[in-house]
């Protein structure tokens, strides 16, 4: 069983993960996704560094052998992605890794800035250390939603399913809302389209409405935990933390909660604390939850935007009784 709420109540920071390439403004890590092997005892994190100017400059793998201290392994640069992707890639931005259960190779998934639009691009590999090579475009702007954007997705496996909750903008609107999308092998995805919230046909979702974290097996069924955006300021940052039941038949998000999150170290702004991304994932070595997030710093940082701010990757811990 999880409780969510447990999770939140009993975080404690413990350290920084990884800094920024520098503390310039616009320099950042973070964006990526914890995998922790319970097989090989091994962790693995990406990150997408970003500075300004080129923006996101690729995805960059890392390794520990505790989930304390990570080193650099692989990194594959968006030049390589644009050989791969047939296209000029401008930006590469959120990513996910997941083993794939059937197979066992490790799917690397990329945001991908292709001019005029956001869409998400797969590579794989045998070893998250490498060599990786392209699978292609799995997750396209095809639908009046996402014809702008369909990317940023918090991707996980339950019970051998793909479950992908993504971000989706149509074109010409600067509204962003959550999709839902499900997979039988992590390469041919169902569009399930806009999930609602509690129920409300109406008006399924605010005009800013963006989920990043993890999806995890509960009682009632998948569960996303993770960081809730509902604003713009300069960008899509946020400030608060929640839950919400995935229902796949009804395509609902039912909420379990949502709450402000409040920094708990000096490395997070004391407004705008998070960049969206985050992880949520247990350690079955420790038994502890462990909490990633791309904290917005408030000494190097000139002000909220994507090429004022300085981010890094943070980690707290959650030490939730059975």
């Amino acid at each position: 069983m999880v409780c969510p709420q447990c999770i939140f109540r009993l975080r404690r920071f413990t350290g920084v993960v990884l800094d920024p390439p520098s503390f310039e403004p616009g320099s950042w890590r973070g964006a990526g996704d914890l995998l922790i092997d319970p097989v090989n005892r091994e962790y693995w994190l990406t990150s997408r560094p970003r500075v300004a100017g080129p923006r996101g400059t690729g995805v960059e793998v890392w390794y520990s052998s505790n989930g304390e201290y990570y080193s650099l392994v692989s990194f594959i640069p968006k030049e390589v992605v644009s050989e791969w992707a047939k296209v000029n890639v401008l930006s590469i931005e959120n990513n996910q890794l997941i083993q794939d259960p059937l197979t066992g190779r490790y799917y690397l998934y990329m945001s991908l800035d292709v001019g005029g639009g956001w869409e998400t691009f797969l590579a794989a590999s045998d070893d998250p250390r490498g060599p990786w090579g392209p699978v292609g475009f799995v997750i396209r702007r095809d639908q009046p939603y996402d014809s702008g954007e369909a990317r940023d997705c918090t991707i996980n496996v339950i019970d051998g399913r793909y479950i992908a909750l993504c971000k989706a903008r149509a074109s010409n609107d600067n509204k962003v809302y959550t999709e839902l999308l499900t997979s039988r092998d992590g390469v041919n995805w169902v569009k399930l389209g806009l999930p609602t919230i509690n129920g409300q046909q109406q008006r399924p979702q605010p005009d800013a409405f963006l989920l990043n974290g993890d999806v995890v097996s509960s009682t009632y069924g998948p569960m996303f935990i993770g960081t809730v955006t509902t604003f713009f300021h300069n960008a899509h940052v946020t400030k608060y933390f929640g839950a919400y039941i995935i229902d796949l038949k009804a395509n609902n998000l039912e909420e379990v909660f949502m709450t402000e999150w409040r920094p708990g170290s000096m490395y997070e702004h004391p407004q705008y604390p998070i960049h969206t991304y985050c992880n949520v994932v247990k350690d079955p070595f420790t038994g502890e939850w462990r909490i990633l997030i791309e904290a917005i710093d408030p000494k190097y940082t000139k002000d909220i935007g994507v090429n004022t701010e300085v981010d890094r990757v943070l980690q707290y811990k959650a030490k939730v009784p059975e």
